[in-house]
């Protein structure tokens, strides 16, 4: 039982959450006994999400675009409305290359990028980022505990040729997290960084499904290894949404 419930009367806010391992990653914390915000701008996607025996009733659709102010300030003020707390956010949503290359190339040059699409990558993966944990820290050091969780890419990746933006706007996430844990020192709020281990089967993956490698394992093994135990700000690389407060 505890290793099933560990996240028992947590609130959980998980953005990206209506496809690929922002879905997953809610099944997992859900698994573990947390109630789940779901956040994203496919409402039908968050509807079918909600929808699974997993959540058992305890799913709040926050259909929102992280990319704008509004959007995440009353996103996190529907979380705590609806629950009471916000102790946990993991910060998933994001979009590939291909906004920029009109959805049709998984990479293109930076100087014939759609400015535009170059531009809304970095605010969905970046700004986004940014504009939830802004407003989700807000109810996390009022209760003195709270973990921030952001998914970024490998280093190889942030260089790569072909994915100017996304490369830049995964190494702006980093940077970001490493500032963010020391503003947060001495609250209780942590914050880390998870690095997937390889090409995961998302719609921003390029791969076909077929070669894309599983966007993570079961969700209690999920759970059990990224949220068992409290990693130490600011550097390290696995979130800790787990109940003990002793973990700084």
């Amino acid at each position: 039982m505890a290793d099933t419930q560990l996240l028992a009367g947590r609130v959980a806010v998980v953005t990206g959450a209506a496809n690929g391992m922002g879905r997953v990653m809610a099944r997992a914390l859900a698994a573990a006994g947390a109630k789940i915000a779901g956040v994203d701008v496919d409402a039908a996607g968050l509807d079918r999400l909600a929808a699974e025996a997993v959540f058992a009733g305890k799913f709040l659709n926050a259909v929102a675009d992280v990319s704008k102010i509004a959007d995440c300030r009353h996103a996190v003020a529907q979380v705590v409305g609806t629950f009471g707390a916000l102790d946990i956010l993991v910060n998933c949503a994001g979009i590939s290359m291909s906004t920029a290359a009109a959805h049709k190339e998984a990479r293109i040059k930076f100087f014939e990028a759609d400015a535009e699409g170059w531009q809304r990558i970095v605010a969905i993966n970046a700004i986004g980022a940014f504009l939830m944990s802004r407003f989700a820290a807000e109810p996390m050091i009022k209760r003195g505990w709270g973990r921030i969780i952001t998914v970024t890419t490998s280093f190889d990746t942030m260089l790569a040729g072909g994915l100017s933006a996304y490369g830049a706007s995964k190494a702006a996430l980093e940077a970001s997290c490493v500032s963010f844990a020391k503003d947060l020192e001495g609250t209780g709020v942590t914050v880390n960084i998870l690095v997937p281990g390889g090409p995961t089967d998302t719609p921003v993956s390029s791969r076909p499904a077929s070669r894309a490698l599983p966007s993570c394992s079961t969700p209690r093994s999920w759970a059990r290894r990224w949220c068992g135990s409290p990693r130490r700000n600011p550097t390290a690389s696995a979130p800790a949404a787990s109940s003990p407060a002793t973990g700084t």
